[in-house]
């Protein structure tokens, strides 16, 4: 399962959203304004997408987690069995 998360890590939305994902050990990839979660979790089963980081100045030294790509985001979404997008 592949959870696609793009809420601000300050929201209730982000917490509730990698709580979940987390317990249910699933692969979570951050999108938009939750890349700067990034920063802050030590968890380096993140995907994050590599263009938001960029967007938004933070640098690939900062981060915990695998910057990936559009295409990259394409194939995990293609290979996992359930896609849950919570924004």
């Amino acid at each position: 399962m592949l959870f696609l998360i793009s809420s601000s890590p300050d929201t209730k939305e982000f917490k509730t959203a990698y709580k979940l994902a987390k317990d249910m050990n699933a692969d979570i990839c951050l999108m938009q304004n939750a890349v700067y979660a990034s920063r802050d979790l030590n968890d380096g089963s993140l995907y994050l997408l590599g263009d938001e980081l960029q967007m938004r100045g933070i640098d690939k030294n900062e981060i915990s987690g695998k910057p990936i790509d559009y295409h990259e985001l394409i194939d995990l979404m293609t290979n996992s069995d359930k896609v849950v997008g919570i924004f």
